[in-house]
């Protein structure tokens, strides 16, 4: 079997809960791993529906699970890691996006998850309340969703590849305004860099510690990446906000990324390609975008308040 990526689309509480208990116990009967990922109104629905079969489902609250895309990924790989490695065959998961005010971020997500978790031997079954859920991210899922169930399992005419989805639906970088409180030129080492930046963010209290560390690492697998890749003018411009401190690594690099550049796991094996896979987990927002010759890789890490740097671990609730 290989990886299956569907929409549930529902209108009433009822819907919710035999459709998703359906697929839980057929499951079960298999003697296949499950999880679920969701807001506790929804675990409540489905925990008493299923009875004394909720016992053997891993439930994660929505509002954890859901904090950066590419933590997700990690969070449901490690998931089908440990299924497999306790020797389930199959692993069917239930993962519902708290949908707030980052809606493309997480469009963006699910189109993503088509080739982030391809090869797996899963089903992810994303749950779209019609009653709450504004018309266009309903419709949204069509496009990201290979297959959709409303009332009926279909495929989805509307499905897009998602190095098309997005292409064109770039990723909202953190707003900034007035002048940064520094700029740097990128030069052939990042060691000077990173020594004005941790002096800077220490003597200023920019950001708690740990934090500063993955300011540190995000600024450095950016520059890094635009020494190798990028052109001969590239630069480093830091905002600090009372929200967050926001760095932009600008280059004139020929070659635009890739659109699903970050979102993948580096391959076991292979040297490469973890940088962006880290800074997308490091920080609470990461967007590149390429326009009039300049790449600019803009990221932001929060002052304060709940951020990870490793998936959130599954654990019942």
């Amino acid at each position: 079997m290989a990886f299956s990526h569907s929409a549930f689309l529902y209108d009433s509480d009822s819907a919710y809960a035999s459709t998703l208990t359906r697929f839980v116990r057929e499951a079960l009967a298999d003697d296949e791993a499950v999880a679920v990922a969701a807001a506790p109104d929804r675990i409540g629905l489905l925990r008493d529906a299923l009875d004394d079969d909720a016992d053997a489902v891993r439930f994660l609250p929505a509002d954890e699970w859901y904090v950066r895309p590419v933590r997700t990924i990690a969070g449901w790989a490690h998931i089908l890691k440990a299924a497999a490695a306790s020797g389930r065959s199959y692993t069917r998961m239930i993962g519902q996006i708290p949908y707030g005010g980052q809606p493309a971020t997480w469009v963006r997500f699910e189109a993503a998850l088509n080739r982030s978790l391809a090869g797996s031997d899963a089903h992810l079954l994303c749950p779209y309340d019609r009653r709450t859920l504004p018309a266009e991210l309903v419709a949204a899922a069509g496009r990201t969703h290979p297959r959709v169930h409303d009332g009926i399992w279909l495929d989805s005419a509307e499905y897009q590849p998602p190095e098309n989805l997005l292409a064109e639906l770039p990723e909202p970088p953190w707003p900034v305004a007035g002048e940064p409180a520094l700029t740097m030129p990128i030069v052939d080492s990042v060691a000077e860099l990173r020594s004005e930046i941790r002096d800077r963010a220490g003597a200023e209290s920019w950001l708690p510690p740990d934090r500063v560390e993955s300011l540190m690492l995000a600024l450095s697998e950016l520059a890094t990446n635009g020494i190798r890749h990028g052109g001969m003018h590239r630069e480093l411009r830091i905002w600090v906000t009372p929200e967050a401190v926001i760095g932009e690594v600008t280059d004139d690099g020929a070659a635009p990324l890739a659109p699903l550049a970050g979102y993948l796991p580096p391959a076991p094996g292979v040297a490469g390609g973890m940088g962006l896979w880290l800074v997308h987990q490091l920080c609470d927002s990461m967007a590149i975008h390429r326009s009039d010759g300049i790449t600019r890789a803009r990221f932001a890490l929060r002052r304060s308040g709940v951020s990870a740097a490793s998936p959130v671990p599954a654990t019942s609730a």
